[in-house]
């Protein structure tokens, strides 16, 4: 719908930041449509917000770039009963026998903490903090990455973890992303990171990501795995279907999680 009313530049910034808010992602020729004025005036205005950090420029338009995150030790007492239950749904894919691997990150911590404690299973990370929480499960081996642990992560993601990595074959990964759009697939902050995940993705069978709603629709800004190479997204209950709707026809398997976590 075309503007009634002419809208100032920082105007028109803000309405474009809550666009980008709600749906991950505007298309230039569409906003300058809207707001009546040239695609120049758009570019500028993108310019603009992607010099603030708000989003990246791409070609057409602009992707939301999802806030960079804190250490490990803060992002494990945020948004615990949001990643409780994402960590519910992801742990139900599990199967007896198989060989999975945990990924550095809250969410996937939390996915360790909801696999059920009956099954046998051999289970590797690259997380400390993960490890831990793997040795409480009486049926599982646990096998854990040597090297130096980024404290970013909370894992060790450097050369001598990516070769012990190659030496694996594992049946599902739980993969930690910092971002995923279904253009740009998986994308990570971290440069080694990125190429860690990408050495997880090479071993694994089936690649599983988990992820809060403001990693939707979103990108970091470096290339991990496309959306086709992702078995199934879990996702929150109330994700919102703005940005989730375009996920549906690149991932075979979109999981909600449940509205509250099981109860302990």
């Amino acid at each position: 719908m075309t503007s009634t009313h002419e809208v100032f530049p920082g105007e028109r910034q803000q309405r474009i930041s809550e666009r980008l808010a709600l749906y991950g992602r505007v298309i230039a020729a569409d906003l300058a449509n809207e707001f009546n004025v040239s695609e120049h005036s758009i570019r500028r205005d993108l310019g603009v917000l992607a010099a603030a950090g708000l989003c990246k420029r791409v070609y057409g338009g602009a992707i939301l770039l999802p806030a960079v995150e804190g250490p490990m030790a803060v992002r494990v007492r945020q948004n615990v009963e949001r990643k409780d239950s994402l960590g519910l749904a992801a742990a139900s894919l599990l199967r007896a026998g198989q060989h999975v691997f945990i990924d550095a990150g809250s969410t996937n911590l939390a996915i360790a903490g909801a696999i059920d404690p009956r099954l046998k299973l051999t289970l590797s990370t690259n997380s400390p903090l993960i490890a831990v929480q793997l040795m409480k499960l009486p049926c599982a081996e646990v096998i854990l990455l040597g090297g130096r642990v980024n404290t970013a992560s909370g894992g060790v993601i450097g050369l001598a973890a990516v070769q012990q990595l190659r030496q694996f074959n594992v049946d599902l990964c739980f993969l930690g992303a910092c971002a995923i759009d279904p253009d740009n697939g998986i994308t990570a902050f971290g440069l080694d990171d990125a190429e860690f995940k990408r050495a997880v993705v090479a071993a694994s069978g089936q690649v599983v990501v988990a992820v809060t709603n403001e990693k939707l629709s979103s990108i970091a800004h470096y290339q991990v795995a496309s959306c086709e190479e992702v078995a199934a997204l879990v996702v929150e209950h109330d994700a919102p279907g703005e940005r989730l709707e375009p996920f549906l026809g690149r991932i075979a398997n979109v999981m909600s999680a449940p509205c509250e976590p099981r109860q302990a």
